[in-house]
């Protein structure tokens, strides 16, 4: 028997076919992945897609920094062959981690030198835009913007399985509508439905997890002065000294976005003058020295809703076949650690790799659980890195983590300020927060021995030449 969590008109489609709820980063590599598995794949939008690398409403974050980490580049060019060189000769730019970014980190700027750690700096308006591009040759692949899902249908003998999805158009006279689907996945970001969904069928929902440093940022972007190269600059925030911090982010079109954060409520206002006196507060005034001879070319924009957020599906006692979760959907992190979009690529993956071995049936075997579980085992990295950062501040709100966390955090700690003049240092950080190298890398003998030795005396007060940034 079939029974639906919203009102739809039933039709008939093709068999081996997967629909994918949500059409940004998380949803277009999830779509990609299960061309290799599936006949068929549609693709689930309730925005419209532009034409052009321009900003849409269902992705208000498109305005600020997007850090791509080295990791989620990796994934993209398997899934993507050519998309790095595609991506550059479309203005991203190749940037050193380490030689082509100043970064003020506990005391002192971190060391820079020649890592060969080469990362893309660019807008998630051309990343997503570029992806969206590859994947929309593909002519098994249909994209349908523009529909809003309602709910799922599930068939329950005889065993429960998700067997489609209820949509409507987003006009007021559109009918509603059902496809048929062998697999539901949902990658619809933060404000998914799917537990409660879950729900109406009779599951339990997902148990949540919340991390809320009530950190707030704003973004402006600037025109690059005609004398500026190519470099960014970091400036973080310090517990016990400021809550303030700001990047200065190189991107196509010779702009900068610049993005200021606050801590615990403390946030950037969205005026000029406010916006400035905030960047003039960081610890160090290159950036407000940047931006200050540099034309703005886009109103000042704020965003709030920073909390870290993990929804366990990997514990549910049961779940309905044919239907898993990934990116935003089941965890996001405090995006300024800028991990989203590689998390998101990590799930796609994970679940590229759980497909692999359904011999060929993923709708006959119980594979979704297992996805899930692997998942949450790759999240647990990321989700430690950001909520450990979070939780340095004391307003943080969330089940604070035992001593061994804490201990690990100020090991961390003592990593990041060796990194100040410690190049091994340096690399083994920049490789761990970008999730290439597991945090084991920190342990070596080499760098266990070297911290032993004196760390580096605070240096914040030293400045990086302003010249090279303006």
């Amino acid at each position: 028997m079939s029974r639906l969590t919203g009102s739809a008109i039933r039709s008939t489609s093709p068999q081996t076919h997967a629909v994918v709820m949500g059409g940004s980063i998380a949803g277009l590599l999830a779509a990609r992945v299960l061309l290799n598995h599936f006949e068929r794949v549609t693709l689930l939008e309730r925005d419209q897609f532009p034409d052009q690398p321009i900003p849409r409403a269902g992705v208000p974050q498109g305005y600020h920094v997007h850090a791509l980490l080295m990791q989620g580049q990796q994934i993209l060019e398997k899934l993507f062959p050519g998309i790095i060189q595609e991506l550059i000769q479309s203005g991203a730019m190749s940037m050193d981690w380490i030689a082509d970014w100043k970064f003020l980190g506990i005391d002192g700027w971190l060391e820079q030198h020649q890592s060969g750690l080469n990362g893309l700096s660019c807008t998630r308006l051309l990343l997503e835009w570029q992806v969206r591009q590859r994947l929309m040759v593909n002519q098994r692949l249909h994209l349908r913007s523009g529909a809003v899902v309602q709910g799922l249908t599930i068939d329950e003998q005889p065993n429960s399985r998700i067997t489609g999805v209820s949509l409507r158009g987003t006009s007021d006279d559109a009918e509603p509508e059902w496809f048929d689907a062998d697999l539901v996945v949902d990658a619809t970001g933060r404000n998914s439905k799917l537990p409660q969904w879950l729900a109406s069928l009779g599951y339990e929902k997902p148990p949540e997890t919340t991390v809320n440093s009530f950190l707030g940022y704003a973004s402006r972007w600037y025109r690059q002065p005609k004398e500026a190269i190519a470099q960014g600059i970091i400036i973080s925030s310090k517990p016990g000294e400021t809550t303030r911090g700001g990047v200065c982010y190189p991107v196509e079109g010779d702009r900068w976005i610049v993005t200021l954060s606050g801590i615990s409520g403390d946030h950037p206002p969205d005026d000029e003058a406010g916006f400035l006196a905030f960047a003039k507060s960081l610890r160090d005034s290159s950036l407000h020295t940047a931006i200050q001879s540099a034309e703005p070319c886009s109103p000042i924009r704020s965003y709030r809703r920073t909390e870290n957020q993990w929804r366990h599906y990997e514990q549910l006692n049961a779940m309905p076949q044919g239907i898993v979760a990934l990116g935003d959907a089941v965890c996001c992190f405090n995006p300024v650690y800028g991990q989203g979009m590689t998390a998101a690529a990590i799930g796609a993956m994970t679940l590229n790799e759980c497909l692999q071995h359904t011999s060929g049936t993923p709708q006959r075997s119980r594979w979704e659980q297992a996805f899930q579980q692997r998942l949450a085992k790759a999240l647990e990295t990321p989700w430690f890195m950001a909520t450990g950062e979070d939780f340095r501040w004391e307003q943080t709100q969330g089940q604070r983590p035992g001593w061994p966390t804490t201990l690990l955090q100020g090991y961390f700690d003592r990593v990041l300020k060796l990194s100040e003049t410690n190049a091994n240092a340096h690399r083994a950080f920049i490789e761990v927060a970008h999730l290439i190298k597991s945090p084991t890398v920190l342990f070596t003998p080499r760098l266990l021995w070297d911290m032993l030795g004196p760390l580096p005396q605070a240096t914040h007060k030293h400045a990086p030449d302003v010249k090279e940034l303006a």
